[in-house]
């Protein structure tokens, strides 16, 4: 096929020589065969790699001095792209690096990749001081790139295109073992960050990462080691490159010298593919045309032909194909027994190490594990070979240890013991999660005193708190690392199910401390504060104590502004709580700080002190500012949402309306949006254009799927006129409800609406309903406490009361239930179960 020629050099007549495998060479008109990567195209690769690396650090310093820049132009970015749809810098580039591999072939590994040129600057080093890096080849091993890739570009896709609806069509939840994808709602634009470094690891695992996947690699697994058994991205390069038309080709001109494979760093056998194919069709090959280069007879050129898919070898070649692929099968450095091994061995240090001190990244794990793996294997080699050895160093010889053999069963024992350490605090940390994912009772229910776990709610919530404990620091009683801040708040949760209080809130006052808390986490914090303050209070009056709890919760409050200043709902209750003990200066002062002019959520803040303390014309001020400013940020809508809210709790229902109506006109507004401004439009006495927007956030995406946005729904079109709407969407909710409480919650939702409006039918199916719920899951027997409650409220008190001793019965340690079945049976006029009830409660609390 003709071919037009891209790229044709040589000088190889003035190069170096080394070799650390036999080659043909022949009369070539030259005896001196180039060195690995000591080619005059060489020298240019050399130079376009360091501009790419001196690009990256100019990236760096201009986002320093400027304080925002293009988002990290590194493929692995696109793992946000595909999981929640923000497109940067670095999905843009993979994109374009695969294009462009489906036509020039592998050019973006030779030529642009930092990592590569690490690697090259080793091999170069090394053979600087006699060492040929020597390529570790593996029949099982090189699959490992292919699973990393298919694990961080093609899995999330998977799950939320095919796995999710698969779930949902079998009406089937997601296991506890498999993270959730949730759909992409709306598609944001990424390419410009404030935080450059937001998705990087810290320098000391930057540092690490740069020495292990750049030089130990090619120490240990040859040239281009990183790529060839640690690179995820090879997974997707490789097949592509099968498509590409522009190749290396050969001529007649070829005499089989074998220069071609002696400097080639991609560890390609170049004479041989030339000879059996008329080109290069391995897709290692990463085009950095040191071939090409180094040939003596300009045999070798670039220039588009067919591609590698399908190629077959020549005729005259079939017979010496199948004999150098035999040859070649001998040439794997491990057995049959000893792959397989080395496979199990990949997979268990990757696990192990990813995400090790909650800092190793992926790519980091991969080529730590392919490296421990190696070493792992020469160590056990020992054990049966005659002779082990790597380059110069004779680990075992003439079935005799050598001090450097001894050094690499510790160096082994190193790599294995971590790994076990390591795996053992993830293994115990999945444990904790898969409770954590399995746990259905929400966190509002654990601050009630009502609330007490029984059965396999308080086992589940022991094994998780014992998991997580262990898997924490030595130093707070542990035996891995430092738990992070989701780990240690999933710990708050378990702790306050087992009524552990004051321990639930020590770990949510160290996230306060050392993570980045929300304000929800904090207000969280000041409840659980108030409820440990009311169980050990003392000898102390009611104001007394009252009093207590306001400068206790004040404090803490004060604590994490302090240490948080962006914590904004927090300034707020700080502000509204100096001003309503008349202390304007020192709320005022809250607000007058810098730094926060460009920050919507501050003015927010500010407008709601404002419209608390009575200023309403400075707190619409506010408010159109904050409106102003959240126009230019990614939630948007959210934000003006918010202002819209507040406005309306501060009775400018004007405001309000105006900022429901900003929110819906935004490109990124969602269906929780929409539902948001008809409730806003709805209660601020708009009931047709709240209506209105019910029935859009409708047939958007994201809304049939969430059972408490649909009650919301429901909530705001509700009024004399919508009944039989509303009680539909409240039952429809209900059907997709998640959990037991969120039914119940839908349920007495539909109680109190029918109350309300004088609806019998919605009020009696909102009872049927909460009956439902809680004959269904005698596990939570607060339902059916809740449940008595109610029917009390509607004047059912011989029901309430069966459902109450239920309870009661069914939580065989909790004194609020027992005290509650004896006051309805007082009410009854049934004294003497009434006592028998008071006397049990007392039993419980032990009085």
């Amino acid at each position: 096929m003709p071919m037009k020629t891209l790229f044709k050099s040589h000088d190889a007549a003035d190069a170096g020589v080394a070799r650390s495998v036999s080659l043909p060479v022949l009369d070539c008109g030259s005896s001196k065969a180039p060195m690995m990567g000591r080619t005059r195209i060489a020298r240019w690769r050399a130079g376009v790699l360091t501009l790419v690396n001196m690009l990256m650090i100019a990236h760096l310093i201009q986002w320093a001095i400027m304080g925002m820049t293009v988002s990290p132009i590194e493929p692995s970015e696109s793992m946000e792209t595909l999981e929640v749809g923000v497109v940067n810098a670095g999905a843009v580039f993979f994109i374009v690096a695969i294009l462009s591999t489906l036509i020039f072939g592998r050019f973006f590994c030779g030529w642009l990749c930092h990592i590569v040129a690490l690697q090259d600057l080793c091999a170069w080093m090394m053979t600087k001081v006699g060492i040929r890096p020597k390529a570790f080849r593996s029949r099982f091993l090189v699959y490992f790139p292919i699973l990393l890739g298919g694990y961080m570009f093609v899995w999330p896709t998977f799950k939320r295109q095919v796995l999710s609806p698969l779930l949902e069509n079998a009406g089937m939840d997601w296991p506890n073992w498999l993270r959730p994808v949730e759909p992409i709602q709306v598609w944001s634009n990424g390419l410009i960050v404030d935080d450059f470094w937001a998705t990087m690891p810290p320098w000391y695992i930057a540092v690490p990462f740069l020495f292990i996947c750049g030089f130990a690699c090619v120490y240990f697994l040859g040239a281009k080691g990183f790529c060839t058994y640690g690179c995820p991205y090879a997974a997707f390069f490789k097949p592509i490159d099968k498509l590409a038309p522009v190749r290396i080709h050969v001529n007649d001109d070829c005499k089989q010298c074998g220069y071609c494979t002696s400097v080639c760093t991609s560890n390609v056998r170049v004479s041989e593919e030339v000879r059996d194919f008329g080109m290069v069709v391995d897709p290692g090959c990463m085009k950095t045309l040191d071939c090409i280069s180094a040939c003596p007879n300009d045999a070798l050129s670039l220039g588009f032909g067919r591609p590698a898919l399908g190629a077959k070898p020549k005729a005259s070649a079939k017979e010496s194909r199948k004999a150098a692929l035999k040859k070649r099968r001998g040439r794997y450095d491990l057995s049959l027994w000893e792959e397989s091994l080395a496979a199990v061995l990949i997979l268990w240090f990757f696990y192990a190490t990813r995400g090790m001190l909650d800092a190793v990244p992926m790519l980091l794990a991969g080529g730590l594990a392919a490296i421990s793996t190696l070493i792992v294997m020469m160590a056990i080699k020992l054990l049966y070979q005659q002779h082990v050895r790597l380059y110069k160093i004779q680990f075992k010889a003439g079935g005799s240890i050598k001090p450097a053999g001894y050094a690499l069963v510790l160096l082994g024992l190193v790599f294995v013991v971590g790994s076990a350490w390591s795996g053992n605090a993830r293994i115990l940390r999945w444990q904790g999660d898969l409770r954590y994912n399995a746990a259905t009772i929400p966190t509002d229910m654990l601050l009630r005193p009502d609330f007490n776990p029984i059965g396999q709610q308080r086992v589940q919530a022991e094994e998780a708190v014992a998991a997580y404990q262990r898997a924490d620091s030595p130093s707070h009683g542990g035996m891995g690392w430092e738990l992070n801040a989701e780990h240690r708040l999933r710990l708050s949760y378990f702790l306050s199910v087992l009524d552990r209080n004051d321990e639930a809130l020590a770990q949510l006052r160290q996230v306060i401390s050392d993570g980045e808390p929300s304000e929800g986490l904090v207000l969280q914090a000041g409840q659980l504060l108030i409820r440990t303050m009311d169980e050990q209070r003392g000898e102390t009056n009611d104001q007394e104590h009252e009093l207590a709890k306001r400068d206790a919760m004040l404090s803490l409050y004060a604590q994490a502004l302090e240490q948080h200043p962006n914590l904004h709902a927090i300034r707020t209750e700080l502000a509204k709580s100096a001003y309503a003990v008349g202390d304007n200066d020192k709320a005022n002062a809250y607000f007058e700080v810098d730094g926060y002019e460009d920050d919507p959520l501050f003015a927010l803040s500010h407008a709601g002190y404002l419209s608390f303390s009575g200023k309403f014309d400075l707190a619409r001020a506010q408010f159109e500012q904050a409106a102003e400013l959240a126009e230019h940020i990614e939630n948007a809508p959210g934000v003006l949402i918010d202002i819209g809210r507040t406005a309306l709790q501060n009775g400018m229902a004007d405001v309000a309306q105006q900022m429901a109506q900003r929110a819906v006109d935004h490109k990124h507004a969602s269906a929780m949006t929409w539902v948001a401004a008809g409730e806003i439009a709805s209660f601020s006495g708009q009931f047709d254009i709240g209506k209105e927007r019910i029935e859009r956030a409708k047939g958007m995406k994201g809304y049939s799927d969430q059972a408490m946005l649909q009650a919301r729904a429901a909530n705001a079109i509700l009024n004399a006129q919508t009944i039989e709407e509303g009680r539909a969407m409240l039952r429809g909710a209900v059907e997709i409800a998640d959990d037991p409480f969120e039914a119940f919650t839908i349920a007495r939702g539909m109680v109190f609406a029918g109350a309300n409006l004088g609806a019998p039918e919605m009020l009696d199916e909102g009872m049927t309903i909460i009956e439902e719920v809680a004959g269904s899951h005698p596990e939570f027997p607060v339902i059916a406490y809740d449940l008595a409650d109610l029917l009390f409220q509607l004047g059912r008190t011989s029901d309430a009361y069966a459902w109450a001793s239920q309870a009661a019965e069914a939580d065989p340690i909790n004194p609020v239930f027992a005290q509650r079945a004896g006051e309805l049976s007082s009410v009854m006029g049934d004294e003497e179960q009434a006592q028998r009830w008071y006397e049990e409660a007392t039993r419980r609390r032990g009085d």
